[in-house]
């Protein structure tokens, strides 16, 4: 159990200090990108999303216009920062930023209820898969589906 903790803890302190440069210098995804997941899930502003490891909001904001809701989700506090600057400078609505990681899931769930979409750009392969996709079965609702980019 304690092995278990300081992995998640690592995880968690693994971005620290970056989220600045991410926010400035990481490129973003192609409008392309989000024009195929809304025709793919006939995205019509309806339904909330769920962005996992949502960083610094590359996928959150963009998407945010297409659902009623956005949770945006992440274990770093300074990458919530920097997504949190972002959705003041572009004015997005429907945006609620939320610490955790995909270990906080299980714990989360009721709390965080159903999404017609959930999004984990440059993020899965931080997490356990398996654990993590079993949880989010039971957390989109029929007809969603999952985009891992």
């Amino acid at each position: 159990m304690g092995a278990m903790s300081l992995a998640v803890g690592e995880y968690r302190d693994a971005f620290r200090g970056t989220a600045y440069y991410y926010a400035r210098f990481r490129p973003g995804y192609p409008e392309a990108f989000f024009a195929l997941v809304a025709r793919e899930f006939g995205l019509d502003g309806r339904g909330r999303l769920l962005d996992l490891g949502c960083g610094t909001g590359q996928i959150a904001v963009p998407f945010a216009d297409r659902f009623e809701e956005t949770v945006a989700m992440d274990p770093e506090p300074e990458m919530l920062a920097e997504a949190g600057r972002t959705i003041a400078e572009t004015r997005a609505r429907g945006i609620r930023l939320v610490q955790g990681s995909s270990a906080d899931l299980v714990r989360l769930k009721n709390a965080l209820g159903v999404f017609r979409v959930v999004t984990m750009g440059n993020s899965f392969h931080w997490m356990d898969r398996a654990a993590t996709l079993e949880t989010l079965s039971h957390m989109v609702e029929p007809g969603g589906g999952f985009v891992v980019a």
